[in-house]
């Protein structure tokens, strides 16, 4: 790649309220050729653009990285300078690659070819600007509409693209768009973005206003998930979430902190299942291990202090592995299956060869260690219907305006 100047972004440009996406969307794109990709499931919502170039429909429970590389082909070929993604992580993340390849298809191409081969792909400073992504999240928690990661399925597994073109130049809130959710999903959301905060609290961290900022935050979304979840708690919890990304919270957080993202993602991998379905599942065996100062997962000082602020005068439990299974039990949310045998050594083993041993994500931990986390893990009860539900990702019914949730 040719030598030129750096290319910087600013963070995400956030709006919120009740029926604001259709207004926002026109001023952002005024004027510029735009498409939209959108959830298939939510294709009605791809009328936030007026007149868009073209609208890529995206089934979310296929989306690889072949099915990026065609997405920006398709935004190539319509020659777009905006994007507007509408629907929950998959789609977010599918729209931010996608069109980090518009302005640059050779990184592209060099991105997803290293995705089959490394677990991480870090993406080179942009030399050339990106065209602006407009994220329009359905689903609460992720942060997809104001991170600079994105998550790419492949062959081998699901692999994390890293870099500030993946940014989105705008997170437009729209209160709408959570109304019909399921309650246990708003719940769901609330405790992916808690676990964010806690996640960076398995290290001791530099920034002076990491912990505080933290703690409020964790504070007042675990008092959103015990409330009713009106309309406007909802807006909250995604104001918070995104909030996680643009406040103090998550800064001078030691790279690769939460631990038990790594288990949670080969879970869910393996087992067809989604992330935060295997996140509630294996959360506390990993938060266990810290608290028994096994430091390759964390440090125990910061986690508990986080916790007990966190939950202070919510009845929960202050150990903060006992907490955040009494946390998932409150909220009645939803776990994975129990994997057989084999699959518990398929998913060991795979969080060793692409996140432990060596590398700096999980540094010295085992195939054994993390059968040990799994096998004392809160599993669902196996049933016949339990086990038909593992074999496909769970999809949500058109009249539930979530999409995907990573």
């Amino acid at each position: 790649m040719g030598v030129s100047a750096i290319v910087h972004r600013r963070r995400s440009t956030l709006v919120a309220g009740f029926s604001v996406a259709r207004s926002v969307c026109a001023a952002a794109t005024a004027g510029r050729r735009t498409a939209v990709v959108v959830d298939a499931r939510l294709a009605h919502l791809a009328d936030v653009v007026a007149h868009p170039a073209v609208v890529v429909a995206l089934d979310t429970a296929r989306v690889d990285a072949s099915a990026v590389d065609a997405v920006a082909a398709r935004l190539r070929d319509a020659r777009v300078e905006t994007v507007v993604a509408v629907g929950g992580g998959t789609t977010i993340d599918t729209a931010a690659v996608a069109a980090v390849g518009v302005a640059s298809p050779r990184t592209l191409t060099w991105a997803l070819d290293r995705s089959a081969r490394v677990a991480v792909v870090p993406l080179p400073p942009p030399d050339v600007a990106a065209v602006d992504v407009i994220a329009v999240p359905t689903t609460l928690g992720t942060s997809a509409e104001t991170n600079s990661v994105a998550i790419v399925r492949t062959d081998h597994g699901q692999r994390l693209i890293v870099g500030e073109g993946l940014r989105p130049r705008y997170a437009v809130l729209d209160a709408d768009h959570y109304i019909t959710l399921p309650g246990v999903q708003a719940r769901t959301g609330c405790l992916e973005a808690i676990l964010r905060l806690a996640g960076a609290s398995t290290a001791e961290r530099a920034h002076p206003r990491a912990h505080a900022h933290a703690v409020a935050i964790g504070r007042a979304l675990v008092g959103l998930g015990d409330g009713s979840l009106s309309p406007a708690a909802r807006l909250m919890i995604a104001r918070w979430s995104a909030a996680t990304q643009r406040t103090a919270a998550l800064r001078g957080r030691v790279s690769f902190s939460p631990r038990h993202w790594y288990l949670a993602n080969e879970v869910s991998f393996v087992a067809r299942t989604t992330k935060m379905r295997a996140t509630a599942s294996i959360v506390a065996g990993v938060w266990r291990c810290i608290e028994d100062g096994d430091s390759r997962w964390g440090s125990p000082r910061p986690l508990e202090a986080f916790w007990r602020e966190v939950v202070r005068g919510t009845r929960l439990p202050i150990a903060p592995s006992a907490g955040i299974d009494a946390l998932v039990a409150r909220w009645a949310l939803p776990l994975a299956t129990r994997p057989d045998p084999d699959a518990l050594t398929s998913m060991a083993v795979r969080v060793e060869r692409w996140w432990g041993g060596r590398a700096p994500a999980l540094p010295g931990i085992t195939a054994s260690d993390v059968r040990a986390v799994l096998e004392g893990a809160r599993w669902a009860p196996t049933s016949a219907r339990a086990d038909a539900s593992r074999l496909a990702p769970e999809t949500i019914p058109m009249r539930s305006r979530g999409g995907d949730h990573t």
